[in-house]
């Protein structure tokens, strides 16, 4: 159902965490869950119970039945994703603010199933949806050990994103606020200026297919160029989604998009470095 790169995303941040062993909790954390949104119902207030046991699983402080003001804040939106037949998703999208309201970061996961679990809010399904909601959400409550100070005279490789070509709906504006985000958390300087000076630069080109049997087949090519214009290397993501779904607000849909899309933009920009 959702954007994707050459493998199935049904873990869309499971590489998006430091070594577990460059990391501890943060001290005396604590998590007040928030009620959660979105359908089916009955699986929204019960997923907020699930998530905090969950959560205490990574010895963490976790409670839906309180709050405080020292606590850390989880905010959750469910969304249940039709499939074929009886089969059905179910997305849990996750929202983490530190004690003074600000954003610490996002998360999502998914648990496949079919809509009558889901509906019925089935036990089973939800704690497998908590268990790997929690696991990541643990990374967001957890410091790095220190790191080794840069070399002197090391400078970030800037890199300009540049247009998004054919996206519909949103998804030109989106795509690229996304891919900024995701990608200044990396070893380099992004800007969005076009008349910034930049080392390197990043574009896409969204192709949707037209509507066949309910569903598009979409495609994003990512190239990396030089600041000359020439080109390092592309990857390229493909999916069909449920037809129309792309052409209003593409929402955490981008932010996905452009996790999946990281790895494979890391490795041309280390590419280009390295010459």
């Amino acid at each position: 159902m959702l954007l994707a790169g050459c493998q199935p995303l049904p873990h869309p941040f499971a590489d998006d965490l430091p070594p577990p062993s460059l990391m501890r909790v943060r001290s005396g954390a604590a998590v007040t869950i928030a009620p959660i949104d979105g359908v089916p119902q009955a699986a929204a207030a019960k997923l907020e119970s699930a998530i905090a046991h969950a959560l205490q699983e990574h010895d963490i402080a976790a409670t839906d039945k309180a709050t405080s003001l020292g606590s850390y804040q989880l905010y959750g939106r469910i969304e249940e994703l039709p499939g074929e037949g009886k089969k059905a998703s179910l997305v849990a999208y996750w929202r983490l603010r530190d004690p003074n309201g600000q954003p610490l970061g996002e998360r999502s996961e998914r648990v496949d199933g079919t809509a009558q679990e889901f509906d019925k809010a089935d036990d089973g399904a939800l704690a497998k949806l908590a268990s790997a909601s929690a696991e990541q959400l643990a990374g967001l409550l957890q410091e790095e050990a220190p790191v080794q100070a840069a070399a002197p005279g090391h400078t970030k490789t800037r890199l300009l994103i540049g247009k998004i070509a054919g996206a519909p709906g949103d998804g030109g504006q989106s795509l690229a606020t996304a891919m900024a985000n995701v990608l200044r958390r990396q070893d380099i300087d992004v800007v969005v200026q076009p008349e910034a000076k930049a080392d390197l630069s990043l574009d896409a080109e969204v192709t949707a297919a037209a509507a066949k049997s309910g569903k598009q087949d979409v495609k994003i090519v990512w190239h990396v160029r030089r600041g000359d214009g020439g080109e390092i290397g592309t990857v390229g993501q493909e999916n069909e989604v449920p037809s129309g779904l792309l052409n209003g607000p593409w929402g955490d849909l981008a932010y996905m998009v452009a996790l999946s899309a990281q790895d494979g933009i890391m490795a041309l920009v280390a590419r280009a470095v390295t010459r």
